[in-house]
């Protein structure tokens, strides 16, 4: 069988889709991944195969319409709007060549994540089954919405009276945490962040509780100096609480926040894979892979809440299946987090609540099961 992935160019996209992808080749078939060709090489980095798409900068496709005019931030409600119009647009830039793809390739079947367009569309022009691969908490159905309305022109060039619906939706979350409403075919989350080497540190004994802080890469572009200035004030505050402070940041944000002072173990890029599971407390922004990462390995998080795509959601989310506590990032300083910190590392009803949302992954099928079970159905 030939399965294509189609990736948004971007990890916390590609990521949640691998270990599929891997028991897929493990159970024998062709996988192709399609995505842009500036984010081929981290594709190939986890070895799969990649057929290259033109490349198109996303804060090009985010920032500005179709006709190259400004869109507009009104207030923090149309963040989600602004979204799904943004990854309409990149699903329409890369359709074209998405069909011409498959035309050349013949896929069986096609995955692709829940905001990744142009596979969707091109699928059931050629009449080929496509899964919905869920990357955590179901986005709200709004990002859909603004996406059809974006791809109105590709909708009624191709005859579809709508954006089409999935074969199958794999789903990845917890219930506890899962949206309400929100259904599929579950499998276990498995989190992957890609090539590394283990740090000496990570497992040395005596190691006092771990606190990790992790803002991803777009966050502190956002907003550099802010985001310098709390975490810094984080790195000299936290190991106050008898806590040693790992902070996961790309290397040209780790050189602003040298000299690292003591307490602090490690700054710049991490494997977070293997960090996670040994942390006392996550503190992140919401964005989807950390939320599902503390989620399934057992880990309270601290949300500093932006207004960025599906953060504010999966920040209430946490809240409310009580796995953490949710902070505004705007007006936010470093008080308000140790304080969060504190109150998650002195209270153990925290960890158990996270144990036991993590253990509902327990009985969930495994990747190599799911890909087992494709090969029956569409095999």
């Amino acid at each position: 069988m030939r399965v294509l992935v189609c990736s948004i160019p971007l990890l916390g996209h590609l990521n949640p889709l691998l270990p599929l992808s891997w028991a897929l080749r493990a159970e024998g078939h062709d996988v192709l991944v399609a995505t842009d060709e500036g984010f081929a090489p981290r594709v190939l980095e986890r070895g799969l195969p990649v057929a290259s798409l033109s490349p198109v900068p996303l804060r090009e496709v985010m920032a500005r319409d179709r006709a190259g005019r400004p869109v507009p931030h009104t207030d923090e409600a149309d963040r989600v709007w602004r979204s799904g119009r943004g990854w309409g647009r990149l699903g329409a830039r890369h359709l074209a060549e998405t069909v011409t793809l498959m035309r050349r390739w013949r896929p069986d079947l096609l995955v692709t994540d829940p905001v990744e367009y142009a596979g969707p569309l091109a699928a059931a022009r050629l009449g080929i089954p496509w899964i919905e691969h869920g990357w955590g908490i179901r986005p709200v159905p709004e990002f859909a919405l603004a996406a059809e309305e974006e791809l109105e022109p590709e909708l009624t060039a191709y005859r579809l009276r709508g954006l089409p619906r999935p074969t199958r939706v794999l789903d990845t979350c917890s219930p506890s945490l899962q949206r309400p409403g929100a259904s599929g075919e579950p499998m276990r989350y498995i989190l992957v962040t890609g090539p590394a080497e283990l740090p000496a540190w990570l497992d040395e004994p005596g190691r006092r509780p771990l606190v990790c802080l992790t803002f991803g890469s777009v966050l502190p572009s956002l907003a550099p100096d802010r985001m310098r200035a709390l975490m810094t004030r984080l790195m000299h505050t936290l190991p106050a609480l008898d806590v040693d402070v790992v902070v996961a940041v790309d290397p040209a944000g780790a050189q602003g926040l040298r000299p690292v002072p003591p307490g602090v173990v490690s700054v710049g890029w991490q494997p977070l894979d293997h960090v996670v599971p040994r942390c006392a407390v996550l503190v992140h922004y919401g964005a989807s892979g950390m939320t599902m990462a503390a989620m399934a390995a057992g880990v309270p998080q601290v949300v500093l809440t932006v207004p960025i795509a599906d953060a504010p959601d999966n920040a209430r989310r946490i809240e409310a299946a009580g796995l953490g506590i949710a902070l505004p990032a705007l007006d936010l300083d470093a008080d308000q987090v140790v304080a969060a910190c504190r109150a998650l590392l002195t209270d153990p009803s925290w960890r158990s609540r996270a144990a036991q949302v993590a253990a509902e992954q327990a009985d969930r099928p495994t990747p190599d099961r799911v890909a087992a079970g494709f090969t029956a159905a569409f095999g």
